[in-house]
């Protein structure tokens, strides 16, 4: 008998013995559970235990004894063929290895870096207007946000199929751009292919739309250029004349305060408007808030205020004491020159503008000319009276060329005198005249046959202030 034929047969040998002693286990040859006496005080169980009830623990333990018997001639079975238990392992193991590359070939997707290179080169930046009030700007891309990637097997809508290609995966990319005070956030679906095991970005792409932010308020240079548009805007909600889109169109402008919420996304400024002639002046402040649209990414007006007295005129510069040299005088007879000598003084106090008039306030001293003209041009004459600081309330008459106002001064017994002032003319804007109107009625014959009689001096000076008076505001 071969060494090989004994080797099997001791086995076989092994075998028998250990499945007897397994069988004499279970068979319940060994040895028997004593209880021990039951004493006459404890208590009776609930039903009597039946004599022909299994005996667990007996099986457990038999049982046991089987299972830790197969457990060593299983042991005893990788010893004696140990190089074919390592092979079957290494095949196993090469087997599962295999498997997972295919299952994670099967389900795998493009990770960021691929997404985000895909998203580089298929998207490109959105197209920004700043419109009216934004700030001129590039946007540059600042962020690549993958949302999600999603595998197919087949090509995704829209797209052609990829030749070679094993796989094909979708993503949800967000990407965000940003220039001067404007930042923008665009979405879109990629397509992608897997070929050769690598992926790569397919032709065309979903685009979602872009949203607009404002990371800064408007553009203040753009506003200002752009008042008389919110002037004009003020003027649609209030039909006052004169339009201010009108007053203040050669203003000087000024930004004077400004308010960016970027949580509420406006911007509210104030505007400072002054409109600065030779002698009078216009201001207003404008409240102004814009506020940004997220779907267009510009600026639009939103509420325009202006404040109390826009269309008020200052004339404070009219304020003071004005000295008046004598220029000429004209009348229907021989000349009274007397004014000459005694010049003309005006001093303005003060001024009161209201919807029907605008008045100014003072005195005035001078000559008036209470007397008929005299055969021929004099010096002076009997019935020139002087004015000594008589006065005046004027009314604003006229302010096509200039500002005029026309005062009558209290009537006196020789006669009456008007005062007419002019700031401002046709040939000169910053010049300031004045004339002294004199009319003195008497009575004249004719033939012997007697009539009334008015002779008529108006003198005119040049107007300069020598006095400004302080502000009263």
């Amino acid at each position: 008998m071969s060494d090989r034929e004994q080797d099997e047969k001791g086995e076989e040998v092994e075998k028998t013995t250990e499945l007897a002693e397994a069988t004499t286990e279970l068979d319940g040859a060994g040895s028997t559970e004593r209880r021990p006496p039951v004493e006459a005080t404890a208590p009776r169980p609930a039903a009597p235990e039946r004599a022909d009830e299994p005996r667990l623990r007996d099986v457990g333990g038999a049982l046991a004894g089987y299972l830790r018997g197969r457990a060593a001639l299983l042991a005893d079975l990788v010893r004696r063929h140990r190089g074919t238990t390592v092979a079957l392992a290494l095949i196993a193991c090469a087997a599962a290895v295999l498997l997972g590359i295919a299952l994670s070939r099967a389900l795998s997707v493009p990770d960021e870096a691929t997404v985000a290179d895909g998203a580089r080169t298929v998207l490109s930046t959105p197209e920004y207007s700043s419109g009216t009030y934004g700030t001129d700007t590039a946007l540059v891309s600042q962020d690549i946000d993958v949302r999600g990637v999603t595998r197919s097997q087949t090509a995704p809508d829209g797209t052609d199929a990829q030749f070679g290609a094993s796989g094909y995966a979708t993503a949800e990319v967000v990407v965000t751009y940003s220039g001067q005070s404007v930042s923008a956030s665009q979405g879109a679906t990629l397509s992608f292919a897997l070929v050769d095991g690598a992926w790569s970005v397919m032709p065309g792409v979903a685009n979602e739309g872009v949203t607009w932010r404002a990371t800064g308020g408007v553009d203040q240079n753009k506003v200002l250029s752009n008042v008389h548009l919110l002037l004009a805007r003020a003027d649609e909600a209030d039909d006052t004349e004169p339009p201010l889109a009108e007053l203040y169109a050669y203003a000087a402008v000024a930004i004077e305060e400004e308010s960016f919420d970027e949580d509420a996304q406006t911007d509210t400024l104030t505007i400072s408007c002054v409109r600065t002639e030779a002698f009078e002046t216009y201001e207003c402040l404008l409240s102004v808030t814009f506020s940004f649209s997220q779907t267009s990414g510009q600026w639009g007006v939103s509420q325009v205020e202006v404040s109390d007295g826009a269309r008020e005129r200052n004339l404070h510069a009219l304020f003071g004491t004005w000295t008046g040299t004598f220029q000429s005088q004209q009348t229907d007879g021989g000349k009274c020159l007397a004014a000459r000598e005694g010049g003309l003084t005006v001093e303005v106090l003060g001024a009161s503008v209201g919807d029907s008039a605008v008045m100014l306030s003072g005195y005035v001293g001078g000559v008036a000319h209470y007397h008929a003209n005299p055969a021929e041009d004099a010096p002076s004459c009997k019935g020139d009276v002087a004015l000594g600081e008589v006065h005046f309330t004027a009314r604003l008459e006229s302010d096509d060329e200039g500002l005029v106002f026309v005062a009558e001064l209290p009537e006196d017994v020789g006669g009456n005198a008007v005062l007419t002032l002019r700031f401002g003319t046709s040939e000169d804007p910053s010049a300031a005249v004045a004339e002294m109107r004199s009319e003195f009625t008497y009575d004249d014959a004719i033939l012997f046959i007697p009539y009334e009689r008015t002779a008529t001096y108006v003198d005119s000076f040049t107007l300069r202030r020598t006095e400004q008076a302080v502000d009263p505001s």
